[in-house]
């Protein structure tokens, strides 16, 4: 799903909020406006209405200007037929708005002690000039939106410019080089904050990582010695040749579990040191390798002999790469089979590198998630899924290849192994 940015965020903040100031700004001018012509208008008739009260006498008259019309008819006056259109059918007293034949007019209607009073103002002058200065706010409105939206553009610019390219150093930033740091030249105070953080951190971790490399180091001596003297042991053992049948059969169960321990812990030693330099890589035919690492599994487990196939392929892959670090991953890849099935696992080349296949039940449900979303295993549940796919991921992580679960093949686990990805 594509995420809104944040410039598009305070683009739309701003365009919206100028938007409503104008309208609200308009809105107010307008309301101002209607109550100052109120005021004026009423202003005026009352002025207008003093003039003609001294002016008014004993018989019905008339009195028209540009903007004005007033008729005084006297008390007792019946059927007065030249009273304006704009009075007929109003009572009296009455003082309000009307609209006739397209116009406004402001009409005031006295009772008078002599007679009735009419007079009607035309405020379409009002009208006009209100429109006008209507016209001109809302341009002016229009106007400050559109000089808002440039300045917005412009503040979105000066605030996004320099997250992009902390977000840009940040992802430039590798986890296998050390020393890097993200700069730290930015005047705005939260985004040097930000930087000096995350340089923190980075300084953080590599303490964090020296610290682990140095316990690999020392760990190195301290796991091999007790593993080397369980060989030394049990070769002693071996050759005395006092232990009965039972007891060879121990001994070959012991001699096999210290065998594997020494393989896992030198491929996590291998892969914790990230020394790539000091293994040098040679061309490798995958079928030979295949055959090798059978073969060594089958000396220390022969009843494997009958589960274990390579099954034919007219595809044998060439692979530059380190031996020892293919050689394990070949291994732990057989023996998670092995160990996760009672029925045969198949090893098969194909276009994609090689498949290997088992009549298992299949992986643990956070093993599967591992492998087809490449996330990470909680601690908790890594032991679960076996240190040997572990150790694998690892490998490719470092070679560059992939394993997936490949989820078309029916029942049992098939894991495809690619070279290329």
């Amino acid at each position: 799903m594509m995420r809104p940015s944040l410039k598009q965020h305070i683009y739309k903040q701003f365009l919206v909020l100028n938007i409503l100031t104008v309208i609200a700004l308009v809105a107010l001018v307008e309301l101002m406006c209607d109550d100052l012509e109120d005021h004026m208008i009423t202003y005026e008739m009352t002025t207008e209405k003093s003039h003609y009260i001294n002016q008014i006498g004993d018989i019905a008259q008339t009195w028209r200007t540009a903007n004005t019309q007033a008729t005084f008819v006297p008390e007792g006056t019946i059927n007065f037929l030249d009273i304006p259109e704009v009075f007929r059918a109003l009572p009296a007293p009455y003082s309000g708005r009307i609209e006739l034949a397209d116009k406004e007019y402001w009409v005031d209607i006295s009772s008078l002690p002599t007679g009735i009073l009419y007079i009607a103002r035309d405020t379409e002058l009002f009208e006009q000039r209100e429109a006008i200065f209507i016209l001109g706010i809302t341009l002016i409105g229009a106007l400050f939106i559109i000089v808002s939206f440039v300045l917005t553009q412009l503040t979105a610019r000066r605030i996004v410019t320099p997250l992009d390219k902390l977000t840009q150093e940040i992802s430039s930033i590798s986890p296998r080089s050390r020393a890097m740091r993200v700069s730290v030249d930015y005047r705005d105070h939260e985004l040097h904050s930000i930087a000096t953080t995350f340089n923190t951190y980075l300084t953080t971790m590599e303490e964090y990582v020296k610290r682990e490399h140095m316990l690999i180091s020392m760990a190195s001596h301290e796991l091999r010695t007790p593993i080397a003297v369980i060989s030394g042991a049990l070769d002693v053992l071996t050759e005395r040749g006092t232990a009965n049948k039972s007891d060879s059969k121990t001994i070959n169960r012991i001699r096999n579990a210290t065998n594997q321990m020494n393989a896992n812990v030198e491929a996590i030693l291998m892969l914790a040191r990230k020394q790539s330099s000091s293994h040098p890589t040679s061309r490798i035919l995958l079928s030979e390798q295949l055959q090798s690492v059978v073969q060594e599994r089958l000396k220390t487990h022969p009843y494997d002999q009958e589960r274990l196939l390579i099954s034919p392929s007219e595809i044998n892959h060439e692979l530059v790469s380190v031996p020892t670090l293919i050689n394990m991953m070949l291994k732990n890849l057989i023996q998670n089979a092995l160990e996760h099935t009672q029925g045969k696992v198949r090893l098969q080349q194909n276009s994609h590198g090689l498949l290997v296949s088992d009549e298992g039940a299949g992986l643990p449900k956070n093993v599967h998630l591992q492998l087809s979303q490449k996330i990470s295993l909680p601690p908790g549940q890594m032991n679960k899924s076996g240190l040997g796919l572990f150790i694998v991921t690892l490998i490719c992580e470092r070679l560059g290849y992939a394993i997936e679960v490949d989820d078309l093949r029916g029942d049992g686990t098939h894991l495809q192994l690619r070279f290329q990805t």
